[in-house]
């Protein structure tokens, strides 16, 4: 009889485990007309997040800021 609570035990768990899936990021720069598209490859949101990071730029003279955004 106990091992029949396992079995609804570990679905439980498995039906609340993150979902990994393809993320994608899209920076924006300041200047610039198009955008840098990066795809980000069977991760969690939370991983997506991390790797989804806006940045500034420099080439001596002039600083470029870009902005990120994730998307599904």
């Amino acid at each position: 009889m106990k091992k029949l609570i396992y079995i609804p035990c570990a679905l439980l768990v498995v039906s609340f485990a993150s979902c990994k899936k393809d993320y994608t990021c899209t920076c924006t720069g300041t200047g610039s007309t198009t955008a840098q598209v990066t795809t980000i490859v069977e991760v969690d949101k939370a991983a997506a997040k991390a790797n989804c990071v806006s940045y500034t730029e420099s080439d001596g003279t002039d600083t470029y800021v870009y902005t990120c955004d994730l998307a599904d």
